[in-house]
């Protein structure tokens, strides 16, 4: 699966993700908006040991380095 990322998008992903781990996240994880194995559980993009972008499948939610804005929740009237 990971071999479907272009170059530039894996260059990406990777800057994103050791930016964040300059910031001090020990192990960040980006999550993805899909879910890529089809096992209903959140997916994400994160760094081996050699610094490279790697899959890592069935990540609670919480444990990535999402952010909500808030638009994602419904009103309730």
């Amino acid at each position: 699966m990971e071999a479907e990322l272009s170059k530039e998008d894996r260059d990406v992903i990777r800057d994103i993700l050791l930016g964040y781990r300059e910031e001090g996240e020990s192990v960040p994880l980006l999550p993805l908006d899909v879910d890529l194995d089809g096992d209903g559980i959140t997916d994400a993009w994160g760094l081996d040991e050699n610094d490279e972008v790697v899959l890592v499948s069935g990540q609670k939610l919480k444990d990535t380095v999402y952010v909500s804005d808030g638009d994602d929740i419904p009103a309730v009237k």
